[in-house]
């Protein structure tokens, strides 16, 4: 038995270990591929919106009870969590992220889904643009609203940055918080 109580300052189990630096990993391969300077819209759609849904799979994975098999097929991409969408979901269901941050989140997907499905789509055509000057939490967070000058796809990069940086510490947050296996029948 540790010493430790569960959550804040017990130790991390090897599996725990391993996401934390996985995602660490992820974190700087992702700033090198969600490049300002990468003339791709598709690309940075694609990326952003990617690293975003490991965030929020990692964030369930670390609050769902310790047993790796019922977890996995609930995470898979034909699990009942295994969309960007359910995922959002479940995060803000469980008291994960607040209505903010999933609104912004619904956004993004919404925003990589057009992209996935339209060959020629930009982030000027005017569902995105809406979509775009619709995030909400770099407002909150950068406590003004964009510079006058800012584009959609500005807007776009700023917010998924800022939901980034959000999410990336909630995984410790969720392991806190970690439901417990019930020993009951």
């Amino acid at each position: 038995m540790s010493k430790f109580p569960k959550g804040f300052g017990s130790p991390l189990s090897k599996e725990e270990a391993d996401r934390y630096l996985r995602r660490n990993a992820l974190l700087v391969d992702f700033a090198g591929l969600f490049d300002y300077d990468d003339p791709s819209d598709r690309a940075i759609a694609v990326v952003g919106s990617a690293f975003l849904d490991m965030l929020l799979s990692d964030i369930l994975r670390e609050f769902l009870v310790d047993d790796a098999k019922e977890v996995e097929q609930l995470l898979a991409p034909e699990g009942p969590l295994g969309t960007f969408g359910s995922r959002v979901r479940a995060c803000y269901c469980l008291g994960l992220i607040g209505p903010v941050i999933a609104a912004d989140l619904r956004l993004v997907g919404k925003i990589r889904n057009q992209f996935a499905h339209e060959l020629q789509t930009t982030f000027s055509d005017q569902r995105i643009s809406q979509w775009c000057k619709s995030l909400q939490w770099h407002k909150h967070a950068l406590f003004h609203d964009p510079p006058a000058g800012a584009s959609e796809r500005d807007l776009f990069q700023v917010g998924v940055n800022q939901l980034v940086t959000h999410l990336i510490g909630l995984p410790g947050l969720a392991r806190a918080d970690k439901r417990v296996k019930r020993e009951d029948v």
